[in-house]
């Protein structure tokens, strides 16, 4: 068997690696054209569906909602807080600000 010198060996990893680089952007170009194609699709075929919105439910909707201002009271605290963790906070009320 014949012995690999150096550059033997570079050369075979250099286009190993060219030829995987290859095939992973032929491959994301591919799973992007079928994206595209299946978006393209969604959007021609829309179908018509009924929703059921809250008002047929109120009760539903009071949960809803309840559930929106609690998420609303963290994400504040989560933005005041300021990746500083030794704060403390205190909710006196809730007040919806547009």
């Amino acid at each position: 068997m014949e012995r690999f010198s150096y550059l033997d060996i570079v050369v075979i990893t250099v286009v190993g690696l060219l030829v995987l680089f290859v095939l992973l952007i032929v491959w994301q170009l591919f799973r992007q054209l079928i994206q595209m194609r299946a978006n393209q699709h969604k959007g021609n075929h829309q179908t018509e569906t009924s929703v059921q919105t809250n008002q047929d439910f109120p009760a539903l909707a009071q949960d809803e909602d309840e559930e929106t201002k609690i998420i609303a009271v963290l994400m504040a605290l989560i933005l005041a807080n300021e990746d500083r963790q030794d704060k403390t906070y205190q909710v006196s009320k809730i007040e919806r600000i547009r």
